[in-house]
């Protein structure tokens, strides 16, 4: 019993295998005309291909052949000017704006510097507190830590800033 059903197993695992191998080689092999009427020479007729639009490759000789030929294009047809020139009052906007950052960076930068000191127990200097505000009961890591964000909201700021006078045909040489 055991022999049958291993033998049926084995043919019917086999006989798919060959039935597909048999379909491949007839499908590579090209059949003859089965019609008795027409003659073997005549060529099956080619299935239709996608005709592709051939691209023209330019060489050294078709462009000397072509004539003048001109990339910047001629000067009498332009009706505008490339570049615009940019306003004096805009840029003047911008330096501005741009200075009052900068004068915030640098006090931040200046109260970093003495929190720094002050935590690696460097001497900081007297006179140097701003007698307008309070004592602050936050810890010193704490402030260090708010005023490294308000450095890089600042420095966003001014990017922000030298990003948009960018668009608006502004180089970054006309703002300092």
């Amino acid at each position: 019993m055991i022999r049958r059903s291993s033998r049926f197993l084995l043919l019917c695992g086999f006989l798919p295998i060959a039935c597909l191998a048999q379909d491949n080689q007839a499908a590579s092999a090209p059949v003859p005309s089965q019609q008795p009427g027409k003659a073997t020479a005549e060529p099956a007729p080619a299935p239709v291909a996608k005709t592709e639009k051939t691209k023209k490759v330019w060489t050294n000789d078709d462009v000397k052949s072509a004539g003048r030929v001109s990339v910047v294009g001629d000067k009498r047809n332009q009706k505008y000017t490339m570049t615009k020139p940019v306003d004096p009052a805009t840029i003047l906007k911008y330096r501005n704006s741009l200075e009052k950052l900068q004068v915030q960076l640098d006090d931040v930068n200046k109260q970093l510097k003495l929190y720094d000191d002050f935590s690696e127990g460097k001497p900081v200097s007297g006179g140097s507190r701003d007698m307008s505000h309070g004592y602050s009961r936050t810890p010193v890591d704490q402030q260090t830590a708010k005023l490294r964000e308000k450095k890089k909201q600042l420095e966003d700021q001014m990017d922000g800033l030298y990003e948009e006078a960018r668009k608006k045909g502004i180089e970054s040489g006309q703002l300092k």
